[in-house]
């Protein structure tokens, strides 16, 4: 398994956090919901284009001759 792609993860979920309670502590709750929201579509993106790579190798392995 490719440890960058789980250190990247885990690096924009420390980013999230720490943004997330500075903007609550200032008063911010809705600048800070959008924050999480921003943190959780790009992991998603990350983990989708991950799972296109898997169809694809699943696919080469099936298809071949």
């Amino acid at each position: 398994m490719q440890v960058d792609i789980l250190l990247k993860i885990a690096g924009v979920g420390l980013m999230v956090t720490v943004i997330c309670q500075v903007l609550s502590k200032a008063g911010r709750e809705d600048m800070a919901t959008l924050a999480a929201m921003a943190g959780i579509i790009l992991v998603l993106l990350m983990v989708v284009s991950l799972a296109g790579e898997l169809l694809a190798q699943v696919q080469a392995i099936f298809l071949l001759p």
